[in-house]
């Protein structure tokens, strides 16, 4: 795998009281991919606390425009996720993101943490400079893993993503991160990490 700062992160909302299908039909899906031999890592984690709850995320970090060209089979993976995952839910949205490490503290890539705090931002047009001057300025008093992207297709822009990996609900409450002023709407997700759906996961 050729590693740069692209990001792939979607969304699947498991139909209506039928979250163990779904669960169980994910994980043979990550079955075929290790079958399929395929060298990304994918992350999945089900929100637990935000208006999208039970929903299931999962994403792919650390990507050249080149690699995120050559994904494994995807005809063949196309074909398992029919067979397996849309029976049992509806992919609900997918983002290609830029990870900034300008602003950031970690690498492109968040830790298997217990939790994640995902925030979206969402910008008036023409404000990014701004914002990310601001989110510059901050970055060295950062104290935990914190990790922004900027979206660069798959919903409204100007959008901008926030992973703060965490070991439990303890460490994310007592450390609740203030944003910037001028922010359109902004929106705070706590995840919990799944690694039974997950793959390529080392903690």
């Amino acid at each position: 795998m050729e590693h740069g700062p692209y990001a792939r992160i979607s969304v699947i909302r498991p139909h209506d009281g039928n979250t163990v299908d779904f669960e169980g039909g994910y994980i043979r899906h990550l079955e075929w991919h290790r079958q399929a031999n395929d060298s990304w890592t994918w992350y999945g984690w089900t929100v637990w606390a935000g208006e999208r709850q039970r929903w299931f995320v999962y994403a792919t970090f650390g990507h050249s425009a080149a690699d995120m060209d050559n994904p494994v089979l995807p005809a063949d993976d196309e074909r398992d996720n029919v067979l397996n995952v849309i029976r049992h839910g509806q992919f609900a949205g997918s983002a290609l993101c830029e990870y900034l490490p300008a602003l950031s503290l970690g690498s492109g890539a968040p830790q298997p943490a217990a939790r994640l705090e995902l925030t979206t931002v969402d910008l008036a047009p023409g404000a990014e400079k701004a914002f990310e001057a601001a989110l510059t300025a901050e970055q060295p008093s950062l104290q935990g893993e914190t990790l922004w992207y900027r979206m660069i297709a798959g919903g409204p822009a100007p959008r901008y993503l926030r992973l703060r990996p965490r070991p439990n609900l303890t460490a994310i409450l007592n450390d609740q991160a203030s944003l910037p002023d001028g922010i359109a709407k902004a929106t705070i997700e706590i995840l919990t990490l799944r690694p039974a759906m997950s793959y390529g996961l080392t903690r």
